[in-house]
This record gives C-alpha cells, structure tokens and sequence, in this order.
C-alpha cells in the first residue's frame, strides 16, 4: 500500500508529461519545424554572405532579403495547378529544387511523379502509396510515374504513337536493364549457344525474362550475385566509392563484411539522369531530406546533360573476367574518385580518369562525353533483345567521319515537326535549328542532332557544355583503310589516344 502511494503520484506526473508532450507536438506539426528549419538555414546563409558583398545595391537587396526571412512564419502551401487540383507537397518539401524546365511544378504538381496523397500534411499519410519509396524512377514503378499521364491528360514516355518516345518501355528491355548483349557473350564463351543466336529467344521478347547463362551450373551463385546484382538499372546495385562519416544506412543498402556501405540500388530511370556525387549523398536546399543518408541524387533535379562520370557509375571501374567470373578495380579509383568531385577537369586528367587504364581510345573518346556519341536507342533500347553488344549499339566511327569512299550520313530538315526539335526542349544547351539545316545520320537510321554539316564544316557539339568540335573527315584524307572495315577496332590501330598517355 506505501508503495502504490508513492507510485500513483509518480504514474501522474508521467501521463502529465505524455499528454503536454502529445499537445506540443499537435501545436506544432512536422510541417512547421521543417518550414522553421529552412528559414533558419536562409538566415544563415545570408549572414555568412554579407561580410563579403562590396557593392551598396546588393547589400541592401540581401538585408532587406534577410529581412523578410526573419519576419516569415510557417504556412500551409497549396499548390493550385491548371487543372484546378490542390496540392500541398511543397508544404514540407519547401525547398526542394525545381526537377526540370520540361516538367515545371506550378504544371505538373508533385503527384503525377511521386504518387502520394497531395492533400494530407501527415508525412505517413501523404507518402502512402507513392511511387518506389521516393524513387519513382525506379523501373518497378517508372510506367505509373515517367510512363504515366500529366495532368493535361497526355501521354508521357509511354503509350506515345511514336515509338521511340516510349522510353519506359523501351529501357526494361534494354541492354543498360538487362545485359541481355554481355549475357549472350558469356553463354557463347561457356558452350552454351553454338553461334549468335540464343534458342528459345525469340526477337522482340525482352531479355530480362530470359534464363540466365548458368542456370543449374556450379557456377550460377556467383555468378547471380557478382554479375546480375551489379550495375543493371533493373534491381541492381551500383558502388559507393566513398561513404559519408556518420551515415544512415538503409536496409536495401549493401555492407561489406565489414559493415562499411559498398553499394546502393540502381533506381531505373534517375541512374542516369538524376546527377549523384561519389556518396549518392544530397546536398540541395531541401531540409526532409537528410545529408548523411545515401541513395540520392546530389539535387532533385532531372537532367539530359549526362557527364562521362555518371556513365561510369557502371563502367571503366575495373576488369571482368567473365569465364572465371572475377572483377579486378582499377588501381587508381581513388583519384578517380577525387577527380569526379572537381567542377572542371583538364584534358590530361580526362585522359587518365575517363577509362580504365590499359583501354584503347582515339582522343574524340575523350574530348567527348558517352552520350555525344551514344545514342538514344544506344541507351535506352530501340524494342529488340540483341545476341550480342556489337549489334546493339548504333553508333560507329564512319557516322560522323565518314569513309575514305562517302561522307557522314545526312538529312534535311524540313518539318517544324521533325523529331530534332524534341532536343530543344530538353537540353538547354542545343544549338539553334532550322528549316534547311543538315543533320547527321546513323546507318541505322537515328538522327544526330547535335551533329551537323554547316556549309563545308562538320561540327558535333557537346550535349554537356554546348561547345563546338570540328570532325575531321575521313574521305580526302591519308587514311587508307578498307571502307568495309571501319569499325572502332580498325579506326583504334592509328587513332589511339591511350598510346601517348600510357
């Protein structure tokens, strides 16, 4: 009894406690302490700027910035869209950076990408049902976001009459999701197919379906967890090459023995065109998202300006050995990596970084990025499974320089409609095009419009930066190659960069 006495009173107190603690947090929702969390990062920021600003109109623009700042107080933001819907993501996400100038915010809403419930300021509620747990690129879910409708009812990368902007349904079927091409190398290499053509596969059926090589082999458990989890954008991994002190780590993550984070999931679509630091850390000015937590983006933003670093998220990291099934990194990843984290590269350190020591390159493979090159179709896929790598690239050096016996490939342009003009609403460095101009050609037929005849000048201009590079032509030239062997390896036995940067 002198016990309950004592304990009742303390019991009180405690539920006391819950129900004030219960009442503050009602008082001051999520919503609230994250709004209040980013004027305070302004504030600061705009402090930290001021000593150094000189000039008396910027000065006075920042304080009276500041100003206003100091002053704000936390609102529900609801985002009318054209359609009369309601949205109140940007409530939390304040800060968010806008994704890209094709798909602007005050048009598309949040929504229509994430999923979610636009209404709810309940972050469980509103995140119920979004699409890929954040990452709606991820090609589990990418045909409901990037394939999905917008909110004027149009098709996005889906379900579109021309095929090759159906993207969504191209890339699952794709090398870059499947491997489909290296695959069928390996069930070449191991005796399981006889020639190029893999029995059972029929064209047009999407490799990813498909048994892989070593099925029921000795081998098969490696080979899964070595070869099929690594890289693809189809529920594979991609490595983390430095890991952030003190990070959070997810369970989808995976740890080295260890412990230390090694890799993160490839998710689908933003693999290539969400830009990630060495980390897959975000350093943007949304304060839900926490920097120490891998798994994003360095910003939310999408983009079709893809660096050669990005692309080697997967590739140039190392050397496979596909019968022995081994990968050897690459000895100088580290300054690699080091190197990626520098806004402007030199020349001589593209040369070293770009590839992995020992490859054969021509110095057009270094001035330019992977997808000045690269196709679309390259890419992301034209609708076929292919037996082999070769013949799933479209691109080869006589697209853009020719033969000793013809010049590039070219068309006219002479529709306002032309698929051409699709790059200038993506890319915002796209050189300016008109009626009549002269654009370049692969031999299978996909245009090149960043690649151009202007007057006697042939010119590819770089889809990162803009900037111009005259190509040389092979025809009237010294070369003296068989026009019938003008692929790479040919081309590589004169034209080898790497022969003078061992």
């Amino acid at each position: 009894m002198k016990n309950q006495r004592y304990w009742l009173p303390v019991a009180g107190l405690l539920l006391l406690a819950v129900m004030l603690f219960a009442l503050e947090k009602s008082r001051t929702p999520v919503w609230m302490t994250y709004q209040k969390e980013y004027f305070a990062e302004q504030i600061r920021r705009i402090k930290s700027e001021l000593p150094a600003v000189k000039d008396a109109v910027k000065r006075q623009a920042l304080t009276h910035e500041l100003s206003q700042w100091e002053k704000r107080k936390p609102e529900v933001v609801n985002l009318v869209l054209p359609n009369g819907k309601v949205e109140r993501c940007l409530t939390c996400h304040l800060g968010i950076e806008e994704i890209s100038p094709s798909h602007p915010t005050n048009t598309f809403g949040c929504t229509v990408c994430h999923g979610g419930n636009a209404l709810s300021l309940d972050e469980q509620t509103a995140h119920a049902d979004w699409y890929g747990q954040g990452h709606p690129g991820a090609l589990s879910s990418a045909s409901l976001s990037c394939g999905g409708t917008g909110p004027n009812g149009v098709r996005c990368h889906s379900g579109n009459p021309q095929a090759a902007n159906n993207e969504v349904d191209l890339v699952k079927g794709s090398i870059m999701a499947t491997k489909a091409g290296e695959l069928s190398s390996v069930r070449r290499m191991l005796g399981l197919d006889p020639g190029n053509t893999v029995p059972g596969l029929k064209p047009g059926q999407s490799a990813q379906y498909f048994p892989n090589p070593l099925n029921g082999r000795p081998q098969q458990a490696k080979f899964m967890a070595d070869c099929l989890t690594q890289c693809h954008l189809n529920n594979g991994n991609l490595p983390i090459f430095r890991f952030p002190q003190g990070a959070r780590v997810k369970s989808t993550d995976v740890a080295d023995a260890n412990g230390a984070l090694t890799e993160t999931p490839a998710y689908g679509c933003e693999t290539c065109h969400v830009l990630t630091n060495a980390t897959h850390t975000y350093v943007g000015g949304d304060v839900t998202i926490p920097r120490n937590q891998v798994g994003f983006g360095m910003v939310h933003r999408l983009t079709t300006q893809i660096p050669y670093t990005q692309c080697n998220q997967c590739h140039n990291q190392g050397q496979h050995d596909p019968i022995h099934d081994i990968f050897t990194p690459r000895k100088d990843m580290q300054q690699v990596v080091n190197d990626w984290m520098k806004p402007t590269l030199s020349f001589s350190r593209r040369v070293k970084d770009y590839y992995v020591p020992g490859e054969v390159f021509a110095r057009c493979e270094v001035s330019l990025d992977c997808i000045d090159c690269h196709t679309r179709q390259d890419v992301m896929g034209d609708g076929h499974a292919y037996q082999s790598e070769y013949s799933a690239v479209h691109i080869q050096c006589m697209d853009c320089h020719g033969t000793s016996a013809q010049l590039p490939r070219t068309k006219v342009i002479t529709s306002l409609n032309d698929p051409a003009f699709e790059e200038k609403i993506t890319n915002p460095v796209f050189p300016p095009l008109k009626l009549g101009d002269r654009i370049v050609v692969t031999a299978k037929g996909e245009e090149m419009p960043f690649v151009r005849q202007e007057g006697k000048r042939w010119l590819v201009y770089s889809r990162i930066s803009g900037k111009s590079f005259n190509i040389p032509l092979v025809k009237g030239s010294a070369c003296r190659q068989n026009p019938a062997r003008q692929g790479a390896d040919s081309c590589h036995r004169c034209h080898a960069e790497s022969t003078a940067h061992p």
